[in-house]
């Protein structure tokens, strides 16, 4: 059974698919409690283990180092988790593959800048909410006839894909846009209730109105007067990229 220390800051949902199946293969996985973001990950100690200075990173409690969520995640989880045999182990990872190339990149873009964390721009937000239609589509169809993304419990398929929409279900998938995704809603509320997936991501509450982007906080956040691009003599802490990333 796996152990280590894993660096992250709090509500990293890439850190979550690491720490979910941790909840269930029973791996010892403990967050250093002194980790700060843009500090410890830029220290000469911290890039002797992991050179690209990414979070989450693990350290296992045998040496062994690894950064990329979807590795540590593997490195802690089982072979229920993964896949108990050839077959179902390569439609886990099409799963999490189709995590992070279908769902993160479309997330990102339209979420982000509700959060005032990046520039708004119009043409890729509509083109990313047509990507999300498409995949949560997908998804739709696929457990239109099963409770599961593969076999019959839950593995680190369901758990990297539910860790992906987590964003979009907290902040712009209001009823109205979600409602046509029943089988998708129904797998989702699903996982996110169970007491594996609370432990670590706490209570979830679903989106209820749309978040839209805020100029004038977007322009609070990072210095600037909104439109002018000026830097304000005393701008607020800007939102931590890394907070999401």
């Amino acid at each position: 059974m796996a152990s280590g220390t894993l660096y992250t800051f709090p509500d990293n949902f890439r850190a979550f698919k690491a720490l979910i199946a941790a909840q269930y293969s029973g791996a010892d996985v403990k967050i250093s409690p002194g980790f700060k973001f843009g500090e410890t990950n830029k220290s000469k100690s911290f890039l002797e283990k992991f050179p690209l200075g990414k979070v989450p990173a693990f350290e296992s409690a045998s040496g062994d180092c690894l950064f990329e969520s979807n590795a540590i995640a593997q490195y802690v989880s089982n072979a229920q988790l993964m896949g108990a045999n050839s077959r179902d182990a390569a439609f886990v990872q099409q799963w999490i593959n189709f995590a992070d190339n279908e769902v993160l990149p479309a997330s990102c873009t339209w979420v982000f800048p509700c959060l005032g964390i990046m520039q708004f721009n119009k043409q890729e937000t509509e083109k990313a909410k047509e990507q999300v239609k498409k995949a949560l589509g997908v998804l739709n169809g696929h457990l239109s006839k099963r409770t599961f993304l593969v076999g019959e419990r839950i593995s680190q398929a369901d758990i990297s894909v539910a860790c992906n929409l987590l964003l979009l279900y907290k902040h712009v998938l209001d009823p109205s846009f979600r409602a046509p995704y029943i089988h998708t809603n129904r797998w989702f509320t699903t996982l996110v209730n169970q007491p594996q997936f609370s432990a670590v991501i706490g209570p979830l509450k679903m989106c209820s109105k749309m978040a839209e982007f805020d100029s004038k906080k977007f322009a609070e956040l990072h210095g600037q007067t909104a439109g002018s691009g000026k830097k304000e003599k005393q701008p607020k802490p800007a939102a931590k990229v890394g907070t999401y990333l």
